[in-house]
């Protein structure tokens, strides 16, 4: 049995506690450390710090690593088998404080506590403000796969999520790690770095002598990856959300995108384009739940959970999704 919860209850009460904290509050405490000075503005304002209450169902256990406060979310039923991988990757200027505790990144931490409630790990990290996909962040997106299989995670491939800037960040890992991954869902991802350049937006501090497509793109950036003839994202489930009226993940960056993954052979990718919405979290918070809970259970199999007496179900059945869906889907991918 996989307990649900509604996404409407996520939100309603903070969502993490302090008293959640125990001794990971001295973590909790410690700045935000960016790899390059924030002139350019972060991915949304950061907004007043709301209170730290998880829901029922799901704990939070925070620990320090070498890259910073590092936030595992499981559901406390007990699972028959071990926990699979889900790693979410924040976007620039941001942390994981942010990704816990900020009232604007309300709408991602409900998909990850829903995530974690129907029976996965889900793993959220300091990956670097304004890392783009560099070397040092596939690194530390390794370093979290290997804690996670040396503390009794399962084994196997991992489910990715992204967004913005994390976007690129794991397109570009699953497309040169190809055997690590089981799934990406992608939401308003950055897919063109040289796009991006040209905006201004500093993806050049993240590259020594700057972001050269020529130096770093077949590493660092999704669209010149899945312009490669060795077809790298062949056979990887990828679901990409974005809006209509996206600066970032523009409609039509992400349509080349998805028309170079299709050239290849075994292309598994999918599209869906938000109407009316620009980039940022209320973007995210338009995504269904069920739709982005769909595409991991169909990719990653959760572990089977078994019902307790903190599972909180709302009667009369789930609603996952909290608002009308509200997408108009442009592509599906090919079984």
């Amino acid at each position: 049995m996989t307990p649900q919860v509604s996404r409407r209850a996520l939100v309603a009460g903070g969502l993490l506690s302090a008293g959640s904290l125990a001794a990971g509050a001295s973590a909790l405490a410690t700045p935000a450390q960016p790899d390059e000075p924030a002139s350019y503005p972060p991915e949304a304002a950061p907004g007043p710090i709301g209170p730290l209450d998880p829901p029922p169902g799901v704990s939070v256990r925070l620990r320090s690593s070498g890259q910073g406060l590092v936030a595992t979310l499981e559901p406390t039923a007990e699972a028959l088998g071990p926990l699979p991988l889900v790693v979410y990757h924040h976007g620039m200027g941001r942390d994981t404080q942010a990704i816990l505790r900020r009232r604007s990144t309300a709408p991602i931490r409900a998909h990850l506590l829903a995530t974690a409630l129907s029976g996965y790990r889900v793993v959220v990290s300091d990956f670097g403000g304004f890392l783009w996909g560099n070397p040092r962040n596939h690194r530390a997106i390794d370093a979290v796969i290997a804690t996670h299989r040396r503390t009794g995670g399962a084994p196997g491939r991992v489910a990715l999520i992204g967004s913005s800037m994390g976007g690129a960040a794991v397109l570009s890992y699953a497309g040169t790690h190809r055997r690590e991954v089981a799934c990406v869902a992608a939401l308003q991802p950055a897919t063109d770095l040289v796009a991006l350049q040209r905006q201004g937006v500093p993806v050049d501090a993240a590259f020594p002598g700057g972001f050269s497509n020529a130096r770093h793109g077949d590493r660092a950036n999704p669209t010149a990856i899945a312009r490669d003839p060795r077809s790298l994202y062949r056979g990887i489930p990828i679901h990409v959300w974005t809006g209509t009226l996206d600066h970032i993940a523009t409609p039509e960056r992400v349509r080349r995108f998805a028309t170079l993954v299709r050239r290849g052979p075994n292309p598994r990718i999918a599209t869906t384009m938000l109407r009316g919405l620009p980039h940022g979290d209320l973007l995210v918070g338009a995504v269904p739940t069920e739709d982005l809970q769909g595409f991991l259970r169909r990719h990653l199999p959760p572990a089977h959970l078994l019902p307790g007496p903190d599972v909180d179900e709302p009667a009369g059945g789930t609603d996952l999704g909290g608002e009308p869906q509200r997408t108009l889907v442009t592509a599906r991918p090919q079984p």
